[in-house]
């Protein structure tokens, strides 16, 4: 095939593809299998929320009313499997604790204990390790566990995250996309699941919402559908096989972030000299200190924002209460309860708000960063103006 014919070919794909998405979004509509109350409230994403309810799906005492049965799958699958010393773990004994405080005053997002196995569980969807978080989990675990012997830490983020090497061996690894979705598909498979209406819809949208975070196609009929176009013929599949080489080239992502650590920042640096780029387990933020023991971070895709006590002694109520005022004030977002001054991931930039899909997201932003960094820039500077004023 000629390099025009693949062109014509690759267009055509994409016609056929973007008419059959349409056509399900349409049905989506219609019947309103679009919506999704996790979406509608703005909490697909959110760790705090999300470990809400998967701590009441795994409490026996849960609002699902399924007693235990939610909580035996979990052992069976997820838990037991992994951690060998949770064998004998009682389900019948079992509490289920969200925001669990320990001795240094840390918070473990889940924690489950039978009286005698402590299985403490860490849950990152998008935010990278505290300092020695890990660490401090397991050592905690280990004071905790002197019957059962040493429960490592059960890490749920969405790849293969590596912790900070103080971790050590403190922890067993487990995904949203390999462990979490295949319970909760079990779950939802229960005969009881499904004579309880009410349960069985969230679990189903629940599934939906964190499978559009770990990069599923929203609607399996649909992504079925477009599978079945790119295979229907050898020039479909070589189309698609082009595309998605022309979408690797592309990189939004990547370019992007080399925009913002490159060109972005020596136009800040113009306005604020004392601004700083750093990379700290996944994170690329721009770092800038703003006075009363504080520093404002920026992450490279301008959803996550946060201000850090780095002295506390030198921040008083008054002042947090207005610098979270203010970071509310300018970006429309709610402070996250991090136990920063205030903190999250949910900023939206201007002309982005309503982008749910992740790669259409990163490729507007290409855009905006290299058609515009000087706005982009601007719209730092002034946050940064603004908390120091406070």
């Amino acid at each position: 095939m000629s390099t025009t014919d693949s062109s014509q070919a690759a267009a055509k794909l994409l016609e056929r593809v973007w008419a059959t998405a349409k056509s399900f979004e349409a049905q989506y509509r219609e019947s309103g299998t679009a919506y999704n109350v996790f979406k509608a409230a703005g909490i697909g994403t959110k760790e705090t929320a999300i470990c809400r309810v998967l701590a009441d799906l795994l409490n026996p005492k849960g609002l699902h009313y399924q007693g235990s049965a939610y909580l035996n799958l979990f052992m069976d699958t997820v838990v037991k499997p992994l951690v060998e010393n949770a064998g004998k773990f009682d389900v019948s004994k079992a509490k289920v604790i969200a925001e669990y405080q320990t001795d240094e005053g840390r918070r473990i997002d889940i924690v489950i204990d039978d009286g005698t196995i402590f299985i403490p569980i860490e849950v990152k969807i998008y935010a990278g390790e505290q300092e020695k978080q890990l660490a401090d989990y397991a050592a905690f675990s280990k004071r905790i566990n002197t019957k059962a012997g040493f429960i490592p830490v059960l890490f749920l983020t969405l790849d293969w995250y590596e912790p900070n090497e103080e971790a050590g061996s403190g922890y067993v690894h487990i995904l949203w996309k390999t462990h979490i979705i295949p319970w909760l598909e079990k779950c939802l498979d229960r005969e009881e699941t499904g004579r309880a209406t009410p349960v069985r819809e969230m679990l189903k949208q629940f599934i939906k919402a964190i499978k559009s975070f770990c990069g599923y196609m929203e609607e399996e009929a649909m992504a079925d559908a477009i599978k079945a176009l790119v295979t229907e013929s050898r020039d479909n599949y070589a189309a698609a096989s082009l595309i998605g080489k022309v979408l690797e080239e592309i990189d939004a992502d990547n370019n992007a972030w080399e925009i913002f650590k490159g060109e972005i920042l020596g136009l800040v640096k113009n306005k604020i000299p004392d601004a700083q780029y750093h990379e700290d387990n996944g994170w690329y933020f721009l770092y800038f200190p703003i006075g009363k023991g504080c520093g404002f971070s920026v992450n490279y895709d301008m959803r996550w924002l946060t201000v850090e006590n780095d002295e506390p002694k030198k921040l008083s109520a008054d002042a947090a209460g207005k610098i979270s005022k203010t970071m509310s004030h300018m970006t429309g977002a709610r402070d996250e309860m991090t136990g920063a001054v205030w903190a999250s991931l949910d900023v939206k930039y201007p002309g982005l708000e309503g982008i749910d899909n992740e790669d259409v997201f990163k490729y507007e932003l290409y855009k905006i960063y290299s058609e515009n960094p000087q706005a982009v820039a601007d719209r730092i500077v002034s946050w940064v103006t603004a908390l120091k004023s406070v």
